[in-house]
């Protein structure tokens, strides 16, 4: 039976048979470029009669074809060794160039070091869809924050007179060398920080021109424009937390010898700033992390173009 529609429904099969046909949708998610079919038979090379495979993969390579079986066993507790010795005796008998067993118990010990030896690849399905086998999937994150304070300058050589209002930076218009209104200096600083066209790396960066054009002018107070050279200096610091982003879509098996699973998409949910600041561990740099990261997050506090950090 070939694999058409991995979300069809499998309701009226039995399920074990229901396992067999998710694991080669999954399959065909994984390798959409490969031939996946469910229940074929293959003949037996020794032992001369046709052999049941729950999942069949074919792929041309060059003028060679590949072919890979898949088992699938619904058991209530892990395969043991002889499990996976029955189903390397069928690999063998059939001629195929790779196996592999899919079982949502698991497997023992010492079915994992016998799989190991015979080059048997041992899985698990993964899929947050509802059936039986239906799992939650978090993904380990390291969240890196970074803020910043602000401080303003201003040059002026012209040979005239300056009178700089109270509230230059935040509500005083500069022009570009056409005579156009480019923006207040703390709009154009807050701007172009959230936007991270700034520096982000931690620590001081010193006298960084606040607009990227130049020159740049301003009315001196008495209705001439002058040049001037505006100017933003940043104190860059970080927060960082670690913890787990829940996964609201995947597909794909989990390798049962290294914990990795394999998939070719997965969907995250929302990353809420606020929860993580309250609820994930915080940690510091060159700190030894509890768990390996998969993910990293940068994100910037962004300023409010009030001038308040949000």
């Amino acid at each position: 039976m070939n694999v058409s529609d991995p979300h069809a429904s499998t309701a009226a099969h039995p399920e074990w048979e229901q396992l067999e046909i998710l694991v080669a949708a999954i399959q065909k998610e994984i390798a959409p470029g490969a031939i996946v079919r469910h229940n074929v038979r293959l003949p037996g090379l020794q032992s001369e009669t046709e052999r049941q495979i729950d999942v069949l993969i074919e792929q041309n390579v060059g003028q060679y074809q590949i072919r890979i079986v898949i088992d699938c066993k619904d058991y209530s507790t892990p395969v043991d060794v002889k499990g996976v010795e029955e189903f390397y005796g069928l690999v063998q008998d059939v001629g195929v160039h790779k196996g592999a067993l899919v079982c949502p118990a698991g497997f023992t010990r010492s079915a994992k070091k016998r799989a190991k030896k015979l080059q048997i690849d041992l899985y698990s399905p993964v899929d947050t869809e509802p059936h039986k086998w239906q799992v939650k999937v978090t993904v380990p994150v390291l969240c890196d924050f970074r803020s910043t304070s602000m401080a303003f300058g201003i040059r002026c050589s012209a040979p005239l007179p300056l009178k700089i209002p109270n509230e230059f930076f935040r509500e005083s218009e500069v022009f570009d060398g056409q005579g156009n209104a480019i923006g207040a200096p703390m709009t154009a600083a807050t701007e172009r920080w959230n936007s991270g066209q700034l520096p982000i790396e931690p620590g001081d960066h010193e006298d960084l021109p606040i607009f990227p054009v130049s020159p740049v002018f301003i009315d001196n107070g008495y209705g001439t424009r002058v040049e001037v050279g505006l100017t933003v200096s940043l104190r860059v610091t970080k927060r960082m937390y670690i913890g787990h982003l829940p996964i609201e879509r995947i597909r794909g098996l989990k390798d049962e010898q290294t914990g990795m699973v394999v998939t070719n998409a997965f969907t995250t949910g929302h990353l809420d700033p606020t929860e993580v600041e309250n609820r994930w561990t915080r940690v510091e740099e060159g700190q030894e992390l509890p768990f390996k990261p998969v993910m990293k997050a940068t994100g910037l506090d962004c300023w409010r173009v009030s001038g308040e950090s949000e």
